[in-house]
């Protein structure tokens, strides 16, 4: 994955463990131990489910094919809120970027341009469907959407991209991932999963499925609790998730999460053994 995230712990991907700056939008993290108190787990009263395209048993039998696919958007179970996938092969016509995005790509390596256009494609199909339009810039290394939206971006390989995007007025940030599901081996586990995550991803026939299920949800935790100011950097430990159908339960530690919000999770399984995986973080305070 060439994604905006990476909680920090090494050998995942070979992305982590680097000693540099966090990039929301590449993913390179540090690894630091679990730190404070599990605090604000998830609640899903009254959120509603309507729009997900996953079942319900698809990640306890294993990743399953869903609808989903690139060039599509659909809305999320936070009303406001959409996801949207997009691609952009080597061989595809130029795309017509805002000025302002055409500018940053410029900037970037010939080998990067590729998933900046998918991926701002992504974003500019999620917010179409929420009747928004405008640029979406670079500010302290993470994707800056238009005033009014909060949204995030994921790349994977294949030049491939997958963007949140939520106009609701109390979604405070989100987070978004995109993988193959078979990408992480079963030695990587303790790095990125709790020793609770490690026996639920341990007791499946296809622990990969489940292993990549974990990851990609800390990836996007990651990416929403770095839009917000924060004490520090978060890492896998940081968060543990409880899963059940295509929903997420997600703890964190109680410093990195501004008082009065609460963050959850969902999960959407696509065509050619991907998974996308959402995470919002609600403001309670301002509901």
């Amino acid at each position: 994955m060439q994604s905006s995230a990476g909680m920090g712990a090494g050998g995942a991907g070979g992305r982590f463990g680097s000693q540099g700056a966090a990039d929301p939008e590449r993913g390179t993290a540090v690894p630091a131990p679990r730190s404070g108190t599990w605090h604000r787990a998830n609640r899903w009263a009254a959120l509603g489910t309507a729009g997900l395209s996953t079942t319900t048993g698809a990640v306890n039998a294993g990743i399953a094919a869903a609808p989903m696919s690139a060039g599509q958007a659909g809305f999320g179970p936070l009303p406001d809120t959409v996801v949207a996938l997009d691609g952009f092969g080597p061989n595809e016509d130029p795309v017509q970027l805002h000025e302002a995005e055409e500018e940053l790509l410029r900037q970037l390596p010939a080998a990067r341009r590729a998933d900046f256009v998918a991926g701002r494609r992504a974003a500019a199909r999620a917010m179409a469907a929420l009747g928004h339009t405008g640029p979406v810039l670079r500010e302290d290394r993470r994707p800056l959407f238009p005033p009014g939206a909060r949204g995030s971006i994921s790349h994977c390989a294949g030049h491939i991209a997958a963007s949140i995007a939520s106009t609701h007025p109390t979604v405070a940030a989100t987070g978004i991932d995109l993988e193959r599901a078979d990408r992480l081996t079963w030695g990587t586990a303790t790095l990125i999963c709790t020793p609770r995550e490690v026996r639920w991803v341990a007791a499946a026939r296809r622990r990969e499925s489940r292993l990549s299920v974990v990851f990609s949800t800390k990836e996007a935790v990651y990416k929403a609790l770095c839009a917000l100011p924060s004490p520090r950097q978060p890492t896998f430990h940081d968060a543990e998730l409880h899963i059940a159908g295509n929903r997420i339960g997600i703890c964190v530690t109680d410093d990195l999460l501004p008082k009065g919000h609460r963050i959850f999770g969902w999960l959407e399984l696509l065509r050619g053994s991907h998974i996308v995986t959402c995470v919002a973080i609600v403001d309670d305070l301002h509901s």
